[in-house]
């Protein structure tokens, strides 16, 4: 092999091997994030809505940067829409079901033996952390489920909701 081959054989190499350390680097430096968003919904049931409905026909899925949510306090927001799926709803109220366990009922709505609105604040991971889940079923079936975490009480979401009109 010409001693040109060989060089360009070996410089290959080091750009193929500098490409992977820099996409490691990468990686790594992403998966404290990852895994922190991941952590956020570990421990509830409504994680499953969001995985296995989130990329369906006729859903619309939000999650924010942690920019669009510090003015608010907000450390986590995700939300899904679901439109008039019945399999969807049931799938919903069973996991809100198992939520709900050590939660404190906000606001809680039935009708015809089934949750339509439920607002419910879930003790978080530390005492400064609040975790919120809410949820609501709109007259044509539309179905909106949204989990928000952060360092705010009850009382700011509910100021948040009805004089912000941006989340």
């Amino acid at each position: 092999m010409s001693l040109f081959k060989k060089l360009f054989y070996r410089l290959l190499i080091i750009i193929v091997m500098k490409k992977n350390l820099l996409f490691l680097l990468i990686i790594l430096l992403l998966c404290p994030a990852i895994s922190e968003a991941a952590k956020t919904q570990e421990d509830l049931k409504i994680k499953d809505v969001f995985r296995i409905y989130g990329k369906r026909k006729n859903v619309v899925m939000v999650e924010l940067s942690k920019e669009m949510l510090d003015t608010y306090d907000i450390t986590f927001y995700k939300s899904i829409t679901i439109k008039n799926d019945p399999e969807a709803l049931g799938f919903i109220r069973k996991c809100l079901e198992k939520d709900q366990d050590g939660a404190h009922k906000i606001k809680e709505v039935m009708s015809d033996g089934g949750i339509i609105s439920a607002y419910y604040q879930i003790p978080g991971k530390n005492s400064a952390t609040n975790r919120f889940i809410l949820f609501k079923v709109n007259p044509k079936g539309v179905i909106t489920l949204i989990y928000i975490e952060g360092e705010l009480d009850s009382d700011d979401l509910i100021t948040i909701l009805f004089t912000k009109k941006d989340l």
